[in-house]
């Protein structure tokens, strides 16, 4: 099942997570004035924040149906009239720097499948991915709760030149390790 992987999906969640970790990180690597000037205008901007937090809020939606609690029961008959008042909600009445407090929410998300898959896994690199998905999970968040803190860390990379090519390369070889978790699996 898509929403609770078990440990069959670890290999193509590891390349995917792998994939998102990798793709930024070297794009900035060998581009860093474009990606510092895209990662920049990134928490102001009003678009990605409502797609990516109108996602969360579906895949939250999603999560809150399939759990098995009974006092959730009498939630469902107006989930469908909730969904978009929720959405619709955070699109209004909090704008200023939905993008970041979304990628607080969408990080905190991701954190639930690779754990789910990573559970049960023997191999001993599932524990990479127990401890990216916690980080995830803890920054994520902190993003939600405290969004300047996304801002601030973009400003903090990109200050330094050698500073923004280090985390760069750090996060590159992050994300290859993940890719390569592919094929450990």
């Amino acid at each position: 099942m898509l929403l609770k992987p078990t440990v069959v999906s670890l290999p193509a969640i590891s390349l995917i997570i792998g994939l998102l970790t990798t793709l930024p990180a070297l794009l900035t690597l060998l581009a860093p004035a474009p990606a510092e000037k895209l990662f920049k205008a990134f928490p102001r901007s009003v678009w990605p924040g409502r797609v990516i937090m109108a996602l969360c809020v579906v895949w939250a939606v999603i999560w809150l149906v399939i759990m098995p609690f009974e006092f959730l029961k009498i939630l469902h008959p107006y989930l469908w009239i909730i969904t978009p008042l929720f959405i619709a909600g955070t699109w209004f009445f909090i704008p200023d720097l939905l993008s970041c407090r979304a990628f607080g929410c969408l990080a905190a998300l991701v954190a639930t499948p690779m754990l789910s898959a990573a559970q049960w896994h023997p191999s001993f690199f599932r524990y990479f991915i127990i401890v990216y998905a916690y980080a995830l999970a803890i920054f994520g968040m902190y993003y939600i709760a405290l969004p300047y803190l996304v801002r601030d860390h973009i400003t903090w990379t990109f200050a330094k030149p050698l500073r923004t090519r280090a985390v760069s390369a750090a996060l590159t070889f992050l994300g290859v390790i993940l890719i390569a978790g592919y094929w450990v699996f």
